[in-house]
């Protein structure tokens, strides 16, 4: 039997085996990482894409913050010898969940557009992505074989898989 890890807001897990990692998320944004080769892999759950003071002067990594969550990932995938490029990365979240101006650029929308940015920025393909929209998400990460599963909507019962590049 898979072991269920639940990550809340601004969580970082990193691991491999029977796990599925999961999360639920509205305006925040995942990043999943898959080592096929190696069969690891890790997710950041971030809230906003950086702090207003100065990264720097922090005394420790926020993983509420979407720079901060990848500078972690980026630690923990060269912990174990390997670099962000040999994973495969996949994108989920940044909803409209309480927006009341719809003409905006919503926080999640912010979120978003920041992870897509800051991963072409350091030339990091997104394999697959499933972002923006309203409504929250419901994600499982399945470490054992890289799958990821996403549920969407306000009590909607459809799901489905993000399936692997081919």
């Amino acid at each position: 039997m898979s072991r269920r890890i639940f990550i809340n807001p601004g969580g970082i897990f990193f691991g491999n085996g029977d796990v599925r990692v999961e999360t639920l998320l509205g305006s925040c944004v995942a990043i999943t990482l898959w080592h096929p080769e190696r069969k690891f892999g890790g997710l950041c759950h971030f809230l906003l894409p950086s702090r207003i003071t100065n990264l720097h002067l922090a005394s420790e990594r926020d993983g509420r913050y979407g720079e901060e969550a990848l500078l972690q990932l980026t630690a923990e995938a060269r912990q174990r010898g390997t670099e962000l490029s040999e994973y495969t990365i996949k994108l989920f979240g940044g909803s409209r969940v309480f927006d009341s101006e719809p003409r905006k650029t919503s926080i999640g929308e912010a979120n978003a557009h920041f992870a897509l940015d800051m991963l072409k920025h350091l030339g990091l393909p997104v394999a697959r992505q499933d972002l923006t929209g309203y409504g929250y998400r419901y994600l499982r990460f399945d470490l054992s074989n890289g799958d990821v599963w996403v549920r969407r909507g306000r009590g909607v019962s459809t799901s489905q898989r993000v399936p692997e590049p081919q």
